[in-house]
C-alpha cells in the first residue's frame, strides 16, 4: 500500500526553514551558548534542556512522520507516546542535503551538499557525495586525491560546541562501515567516533557513554541508516521496515527504563522520509528529451537538474510538458527564488550544480539518467526521496526526558 497513491499539489509540503531540522540544530547549538545561524524550535525549552547531563540526539535515516504514525498502533507505541511536534526536512529531502544540515546548523543553500550524486567539475566527474562514490562505476574513491570535503560543507556543530562549551564531552556513534570515512571524521570534528555494528550496539553503546563520567556534560549524537536502506530494497510497508522499527522501539523503551534519573534528554528523528515509486522515467530513453541536453541528469531521481543546450529549449520546454503531473518544473532564476534550498549566503558550488531547469517530483514518479557503461538497475529501488511529497518532507521530533 502506497500512502501517497497519486500526483496530487495537495500532497506538496514545502520546507520550513523556521520548524525543520535545521532548526533542531540551531536548538542544540543554542543549548550549548553557541549562537545559532538559523531560528531555534519554539516550542522546545533551551533553558532546561542546559540544565540536562546529556543530550542525546538520535537519527534513524528514513523514520519519515507518515511512516510513524502508520506504525503507532503496534510497531511504534513507545516513540509515538513521546511524539513531541512534526518538522519538516531541508530540500531536496535527502540524506546528504539533510545530513549536512544536522551537522553543520546551516541550510543547503550554505553547505551546498544538495544531492547525492553531483557534478565536480574539478574532477569532470559525477560523484556520489556521502560515500565518496564513482557515479558510473560506483567504486570507493581515494578520499585524498577526490577530497569533497574541501568542495562542499561547513563547519560542524562539534567544533562549534567544543570552542564554546569545551568541557562537554562529544561522541558521534556510528556504523562502523562509516566511522572512518573522510566526512564522518570531518563532520565529527573534536568528537570521539564510537562505531557499532548492529542496532542492539547502537543502543548498548549510548547508555555505555552516558553512565561513564557522570559528573561531566555529555552531546551525544547517534546515527542509524535504516529503515532508509530497508525501504529502499523493500517499500516503505514492508514486513521488514515493521520488525526493524518494532526492533527500535523496543530497545529505546528498555533504552530509557534504565537510564532514568540521569538528567538525560533524547530527541529521535530523522534526516527525511520515503516514499513507494510507481513508475521510474529514463532520460536516455525519452530520445526527444536527451537530445536536448549536454549533461547527464543529477542530482537525484526526484530531484533533477537539466541543463539545456541553448539551441534547443524551446525543443525542451515542449518535451517535458508530458511529464508535467508527475514534476514541477521551474526555471533555474523561478526555484532560486523559491528559496526550496534555504537562506544566507550561498555556497559558491551552488552555482555548479543548478542548471536551466530543475524538475521536483510530487507524485509516485522518478527519473534516472542510465549511463551507457552500467545501464539500467536489475531492480530498482521501491521507495525514494528527495522530492516534495508528505512522506517525504515531513518527520517525526521525538523527545524522551530521563
Amino acid at each position: 500500500m502506497n500512502r501517497s497513491n497519486n500526483s496530487s499539489k495537495e500532497n506538496i509540503i514545502f520546507p520550513n526553514y523556521k520548524k525543520s531540522i535545521v532548526n533542531l540544530a540551531s536548538t542544540i547549538l543554542q543549548t550549548y551558548n553557541v549562537k545559532p545561524f538559523h531560528p531555534v524550535l519554539t516550542n522546545i525549552d533551551v533553558e532546561k534542556l542546559k540544565a540536562k547531563q546529556n543530550i542525546v540526539l538520535i537519527i534513524l535515516d528514513g523514520l519519515g512522520y507518515n511512516l510513524l504514525l502508520q506504525c503507532a498502533q503496534d510497531s511504534a507505541k513507545f516513540m509515538f507516546s513521546h511524539l513531541e511536534d512534526k518538522l519538516t526536512s531541508v530540500f531536496p529531502s535527502t540524506t546528504s542535503a539533510a545530513i549536512t544540515s544536522l551537522l553543520t546548523g546551516r541550510t543547503p543553500w550554505e553547505h551546498g551538499a544538495i544531492g547525492w550524486t553531483l557534478y565536480f567539475k574539478e574532477f569532470a566527474k559525477n560523484i556520489d557525495f556521502l560515500p565518496n562514490w564513482d557515479s558510473i562505476t560506483g567504486s570507493k574513491q581515494d578520499a585524498k586525491k577526490y577530497n569533497l570535503s574541501d568542495y562542499l560543507g561547513a563547519e560542524n556543530i562539534f567544533e562549534l560546541i567544543n570552542f564554546k562549551s569545551p568541557d562537554t564531552a562529544l561522541y558521534a556513534i556510528t556504523m562502523k562501515k562509516i566511522s572512518k570515512s573522510l566526512y564522518s571524521i570531518k563532520d565529527s570534528g573534536s568528537t570521539s567516533i564510537i562505531p557499532y555494528k548492529k542496532t542492539k550496539h547502537l543502543f548498548r553503546n549510548i547508555k555505555k557513554t552516558i553512565l561513564k563520567n557522570k559528573n561531566r556534560k555529555k552531546f551525544i549524537y547517534a546515527y542509524s541508516s535504516s529503515p532508509d536502506k530497508l525501504e529502499h530494497l523493500f517499500g516503505t510497508d514492508s514486513k521488514k521496515v515493521k520488525k526493524y522499527i518494532s526492533n527500535v522501539d523496543r530497545l529505546l523503551e528498555k533504552f530509557a527504563e534504565q537510564l532514568k534519573g540521569t538528567n538525560t534528554t533524547i530527541f529521535v528523528t530523522a534526516d527525511h522520509g520515503l516514499l513507494d515509486i510507481q513508475q521510474y522515467h529514463y532520460v536516455n530513453e525519452d530520445k526527444e528529451l536527451f537530445d536536448c541536453l549536454y549533461m547527464p541528469t543529477f542530482p537525484e531521481p526526484r530531484f533533477i537538474s537539466f541543463f539545456v543546450k541553448p539551441h534547443k529549449m524551446d525543443k525542451f520546454k515542449e518535451v517535458i510538458k508530458k511529464y508535467k503531473d508527475d514534476y514541477i518544473f521551474l526555471t533555474r532564476q523561478e526555484f532560486i527564488a523559491k528559496g526550496y534550498l534555504g537562506n544566507g549566503i550561498m555556497h559558491p558550488k551552488i552555482d555548479d550544480f543548478l542548471g536551466d531547469y530543475l524538475a521536483i517530483a510530487i507524485s509516485t514518479a522518478a527519473m534516472k539518467s542510465i549511463y551507457m557503461q552500467n545501464g539500467k538497475w536489475k531492480k530498482e529501488f521501491l521507495a525514494h526521496h528527495a522530492g516534495l511529497t508528505e512522506d517525504e518532507m515531513l518527520i517525526p521530533l521525538i523527545k524522551i526526558d530521563l
